[in-house]
């Protein structure tokens, strides 16, 4: 099983970009950082995207999560997100996958 993702995870864009793991809410705390779900990931802009159309800049932002999301690990009844998670971006490109969850210890599906 995969390690659940935390806010002291990493997620980038195809463009080297930094995508923030910021909770929206309260979560448990997993290795001393809270545990990040889709609706966290979503419009978020991937900061240092170097992408840019004809010349302007134009960052990745999430638009949606394409897999990653467990089937059986919930934070208040919405579903957590493990170290299998890609996201779609508002340019086409594909997330990298997850380089670090954020902790080892805590795995789901």
């Amino acid at each position: 099983m995969p390690p659940l993702i935390t806010a002291a995870g990493t997620l980038q864009c195809a463009h080297g970009g930094m995508i923030p793991l910021i909770p929206a809410g309260t979560r448990p705390l997993i290795g001393g950082s809270p545990g990040i779900v889709a609706t966290d990931l979503m419009g978020k802009v991937a900061a240092g995207c170097t992408f840019n159309i004809s010349g302007a800049p134009a960052p990745c932002v999430v638009v949606s999560v394409i897999s990653g999301i467990c089937t059986k690990v919930t934070y208040a009844g919405t579903p957590a997100l493990h170290q299998g998670l890609s996201c779609a971006t508002s340019n086409g490109t594909p997330t990298m996958p997850v380089s670090s969850a954020g902790q080892t210890m805590v795995q789901g599906t």
